[in-house]
């Protein structure tokens, strides 16, 4: 293995070896120790990313100094750190996963590259054992509904079944000789790295289980083929991070998941109902009692095991000439939806740049870390007096007006980098309406933020609501104000999906403390409401400033009146309104909350 010391290691090596570890202090010995034997005339290179141990698996992986290891900053999940490692590597030849709990047989990584020169494999597998030697059942035909219902009754039994209903292929002769397969379970798999840079990213989605059925199924689709080489052996010892009723609530959650990713809703639902029979056939077993409980309640999906930090996000001094720092408004730009009537409206604009200037512009130019760039989007067909107003709004340099009917990501990221004119270490885009205001603390807390380095969805959870002359302090852990923290190469930007979905496609850092943004409620809000609970602006004034003017301080009666009888009321009204949309995105997609949304606004304007 060549020595790796920094992001700028040997280049040269014919297989990178990527192992994601947490909590592995038992295994990872056994597993640097046999790598070498795998493929004795091959250059291999070794990248380690710990997703936060808290064993002493970076103690012992301090004892190989051959090995790189990168810090992923907490527990992120298998596919986030496969992406930190592939990220590091850059340019490859080819790329072997392991998983941390295995041993290479004398060998195994040769017999793999062999298989992918001579067949053009996009990815090659091996045969798994346990460290008896006993087989273990690791091929795998793409799931079905069938296949799910085939295992969830039958299990084990009936290994001859027909392979329409059965996701195992428990075939003994399947596992004698190299043939073309699905997938297989993901303990360890060769990668060609032309491979590897078509299909980009692992899907950050699943955190743990599915991320590897996910990635073979797109390299299917991508044109490539999937190898399955007996000649390689990798010995395995399965759970080697450890196993618990959560684990496997949430390995059936995400074979849900998956469906839904790539089916149609009846697909998914079908799904969803041969995995809780798997689970409700097996209720004497703890861990599928607890799946069938959390698979009966989507709301309960979140609390499963999830990307999470190492401890408290914490702020500190960061270099601002690594990071460049974009705010994205819409002010005008053309959207379906509800909001197309209500810009539609006569006095929308009026109203709109009249907030625009008492409370976005202000908090913008009051911010302490003045290292951004703001780019604000207006509609071409906008009036000659907005167009005056934007001009002189915007003499000081405070933002760049961009005139546009539409923008797709290429043409906001082509935007970004004619604007910036650069391209520094760091990207982060946020979000901000703009109807809505900063503390002046809100470029320099996100920007010192302690986060990963790879793409994150970054919320400041705590923040103002103004409605008439009085505050409401609340916490919104998916509020509009989102940020995206990445690098430059192949950016999404905070407009990738909708605030509050971010967390689908990338991990989430929910950072708390002061209030850091305020929302205003007026006549033409869409979604803005009272929320939260009723208290004094004075000790909120130095971060906010004159924004808080036009508000009273409230008796003490009124904010007690408030917190016994207002938050219970509302909290009940958010979570009615919450099931609701979930319901209503349930049936008819989010396309049809759309359409439900904009025949409401349409009836009552």
């Amino acid at each position: 293995m060549s020595t790796t010391t920094g992001p700028g290691h040997a280049e040269g090596a014919d297989v990178d070896i990527v192992i994601v570890t947490y909590n592995n202090e038992a295994d990872i010995n056994a597993l640097l120790q046999s790598v070498q034997a795998g493929a004795p005339n091959l250059r291999l290179r070794v990248v380690i990313v710990d997703n936060g141990s808290s064993d002493d698996t970076v103690l012992k992986l301090a004892a190989h100094p051959e090995v790189r290891v990168l810090h992923s900053g907490g527990n992120l999940g298998y596919a986030a750190g496969i992406n930190i490692a592939l990220r590091d590597i850059g340019t490859t030849r080819t790329v072997l996963i392991l998983n941390p709990d295995v041993e290479v047989m004398p060998g195994a990584i040769a017999a793999l590259h062999t298989r992918m020169v001579q067949t053009g494999a996009g990815i090659v597998v091996p045969l798994l054992q346990d460290l008896a030697g006993v087989r273990q059942t690791s091929l795998r035909r793409e799931p079905s509904i069938l296949r799910t219902f085939g295992d969830a009754v039958f299990g084990n039994r009936f290994g001859r079944r027909p392979g329409w209903l059965s996701e195992i292929d428990r075939t003994e002769s399947h596992y004698r000789r190299p043939r073309p397969v699905d997938w297989a379970t993901g303990a360890a798999l060769l990668i060609a790295g032309s491979l590897v840079e078509r299909l980009g990213d692992w899907d950050e989605r699943y955190f743990l289980y599915s991320e590897e059925t996910d990635y073979f199924r797109r390299a299917r689709h991508a044109g490539a083929v999937v190898w399955f080489e007996p000649t390689a052996i990798i010995g395995h010892r399965q759970g080697g991070s450890g196993g618990s009723d959560a684990q496997t609530a949430l390995m059936a959650v995400n074979r849900v998941r998956y469906a839904q990713v790539w089916g149609t809703r009846a697909h998914a639902a079908g799904m969803r109902a041969a995995v809780m029979l798997h689970a409700c056939l097996r209720l004497n077993q703890p861990a599928q009692r607890h799946s069938a409980a959390v698979l009966a309640r989507r709301s309960r999906w979140p609390a499963l095991p999830h990307a999470t930090l190492s401890g408290a996000v914490t702020v500190g001094p960061t270099a601002a000439s690594s990071i460049e720092h974009v705010l994205l408004t819409r002010f005008n730009l053309p959207s379906a939806g509800p909001e197309q009537v209500i810009r539609a409206k006569d006095g929308w604009l009026a109203e709109r740049i009249i907030l625009f200037e008492r409370y976005c512009v202000p908090s913008v130019r009051s911010q302490t870390n003045q290292n951004f760039t703001w780019i604000i989007y207006f509609d071409p067909e906008s009036p000659a007096w907005l167009r005056q107003r934007v001009t002189a709004l915007k003499a000081d340099g405070i933002f760049q007006a961009v005139y546009r009917s539409s923008v797709s990501r290429s043409e906001l990221l082509a935007d970004i980098r004619t604007i910036v004119g650069r391209e520094r270490e760091v990207l982060i885009t946020t979000n901000l309406d703009n109807d809505d205001g900063l503390a002046t603390d809100f470029v320099d807390r996100l920007q010192q933020a302690n986060v990963p380095p790879h793409r994150t969805a970054v919320y400041l959870t705590s923040g103002l609501i103004a409605s008439r002359n009085a505050l409401y302090l609340r916490r919104d852990a998916r509020n509009a104000f989102c940020s995206v923290r990445e690098s430059w190469d192949d950016p999404v930007s905070c407009w990738a999906a909708w605030h509050n979905r971010l967390g689908e496609s990338m991990p989430v850092i929910e950072i708390d403390g002061a209030p850091a943004w305020l929302q205003v409620v007026h006549g033409s809000n869409v979604s803005n409401r009272v929320r939260g609970r009723l208290v004094s602006p004075l000790p909120y004034a130095r971060l906010f400033g004159p924004q808080l003017n036009a508000l009273t301080v409230p008796a003490h009666r009124r904010m007690l009146i408030d917190r016994l009888i207002s938050v219970p009321i509302r909290i009940t009204r958010e979570a009615l309104r919450a099931g609701a949309k979930q319901m209503t995105v349930r049936l008819l997609g989010t396309a049809g909350l759309d359409d439900m949304k904009l025949r409401f606004v349409r009836w009552v304007r």
